[in-house]
């Protein structure tokens, strides 16, 4: 899981980086213009001793255009941000809103209970509540093991005729 968040961390930071230079220098023609960059939704996970609280932020995606999916172990986010179609006399000079579609997985450190997580959204904030699963304990059994005082029996070594 460590390996898995140092890897989300570097992707993160490779796309901040791209996305910077994209929006301060669109003239130079190296890097795609920044409406023509893949987005995918900031998120922040905090764990306490029974929930795991999912915020991402969704600025402009309306529920309806939101598919969230849990399993025990993460949670699948994907929608599409339709572009309106309204249009000034004169039209846009130049956007940076991101609109299509996105995807983005997110591991869970913890399992869940996938049957009672719990969603709102607020102002393109969307909120997971996701309660713990009890760790499944190993199932011991006891093996009891009687006393004796006689010496173990050992088999007599085979004879062998020459």
């Amino acid at each position: 899981m460590l390996l898995i968040k140092e890897f989300n961390n570097l992707r993160q930071q490779m796309d901040k980086i791209y996305d910077d230079l994209a929006r301060e220098q669109p003239h130079l023609g190296v890097f795609a213009k920044a409406e023509e960059t893949l987005w995918t939704p900031a998120i922040e996970l905090q764990e306490t001793e029974t929930e795991l609280l999912l915020k991402a932020q969704l600025p402009g995606i309306k529920p309806e255009e939101l598919d969230i999916q849990v399993s025990e172990n993460a949670v699948f986010l994907s929608g599409e941000h339709q572009e309106e179609t309204k249009t000034t006399e004169k039209g846009v000079f130049r956007s940076e809103f991101h609109y299509g579609q996105f995807k983005r997985v997110i591991p869970l450190p913890a399992t869940i209970k996938r049957e009672q997580v719990k969603a709102e959204m607020v102002s393109g904030l969307l909120t997971l509540t996701m309660l713990k699963a009890t760790p499944a304990l190993p199932h011991l059994v006891k093996v009891s093991l009687a006393a004796t005082n006689k010496p173990p029996v050992l088999p007599e070594p085979e004879k062998t005729s020459v």
